[in-house]
């Protein structure tokens, strides 16, 4: 079968309990990393690690949104010519837009089968990068980021447990 082009299948879940450690890295404005992390009960370490919440035994699927943002922040620059390139970069004007599509990506795709999903696998411990590296999905470093592609992950409840976290 056929898939879209914003879904691949996992070939090897490369999974490591560092990962969650990654949110406590400071960058700009959050010296102390995500303000979500031990707030949000999706975010680490609240959120269950991948084995806990999926299926391992059975298919998981990476699906992606993608917005192109070197287009957005030209259009930002000649809307608004006095702003920095970092005004023009701000999340707050496009996230929310790359986030709805994953949203409406994640649901179109349990046609697959699935019928559990994360919008957030690397609170569970995956390390996205190199998993959607494996599966044949390239995501850009977030320093020379031009394509801005969410990531989620889509599979089987374990013992009949429905659930999209």
């Amino acid at each position: 079968m056929d898939l879209p082009s914003w879904i691949y299948p996992v070939k090897r879940l490369v999974t490591s309990e560092k990962v969650g450690q990654w949110c406590l890295l400071p960058y700009i404005d959050h010296p102390g990393g995500c303000p979500n992390y031990g707030i949000a009960a999706k975010c680490p370490p609240h959120a269950p690690a991948v084995g806990k919440f999926f299926d391992l035994s059975k298919p998981l699927w990476l699906v992606h949104s993608e917005f192109n943002l070197a287009i957005h922040i030209a259009k930002m620059e000649k809307k608004h010519p006095e702003w920095t390139l970092r005004q023009c970069k701000c999340v707050l004007y496009w996230q929310s837009i790359s986030r709805k599509q994953l949203k409406e990506r994640v649901q179109a795709a349990l046609f697959l089968g699935a019928n559990r999903s994360t919008l957030i696998p690397e609170a569970m411990g995956v390390n996205v990068f190199v998993t959607a590296r494996i599966a044949g999905l390239q995501l850009e470093p977030i320093k020379r980021l031009s394509i801005c592609r969410h990531v989620a992950m889509i599979g089987s409840q374990i013992n009949g447990q429905m659930s999209l976290f």
